[in-house]
């Protein structure tokens, strides 16, 4: 069966400081038309911290599309010009305050394959070092937290942790640990 859809129109509905929305017209595999809103945010990191010692480095953040503050991995966008690992670097010293002298990719992950482009890719980072976490960016406020590794894997197991990247990084490196590989 052919299932692929064939862009004959798309124009920008809404461009903001974060995403872009676009309006597709599209020819359906049976041929008829139909049109689709497609998000494109910015392609972004999370990052699992696990020291030796088998703690994991979380932050609180408040996110004001759901109206409460998260435990999440340490994330951010990826700068123009910036690779995916370097992203991971800044954004575990900036967030937890941890530099990992190893990165693990553990997967690439798309947000909402129905309406966005977005993906993220997500490492396990090593080799912890304390560093001097510099000061937030304007507008940006968390809260690093460490925790033990099956702490946070309770909490995500038990919907503490809920959102798609955390549980994603945690299930993977759940998975590395169970099998010694990581």
């Amino acid at each position: 069966m052919r299932l692929r859809e064939k862009v004959l129109e798309r124009r920008v509905v809404y461009a903001g400081n974060y995403l872009t929305t676009h309006l597709y017209v599209v020819r359906l595999p049976d041929g008829t038309t139909a049109t689709r809103d497609i998000v494109r945010p910015p392609d972004a990191v999370a990052v699992v911290p696990l020291d030796d010692a088998g703690n994991i480095y979380l932050v609180r953040q408040h996110r004001p599309a759901l109206g409460r503050v998260l435990y999440e991995l340490p994330a951010g966008v990826i700068d123009p010009g910036e690779s995916p690992v370097r992203t991971a670097r800044r954004e575990c010293a900036e967030e937890t305050g941890m530099r990992p002298k190893r990165l693990k990719k553990l997967c690439v992950a798309y947000h909402a394959t129905g309406f966005s482009t977005g993906c993220i890719h997500i490492f396990l980072a090593r080799g912890l070092t304390a560093v001097k976490r510099p000061a937030p960016t304007a507008g940006e406020f968390v809260e690093p937290v460490r925790l033990s590794f099956h702490r946070a894997y309770r909490m995500a197991l038990t919907n503490r942790i809920v959102d798609a990247q955390s549980l994603i990084g945690l299930l993977w490196t759940k998975r590395l640990l169970d099998q010694g590989a990581t």
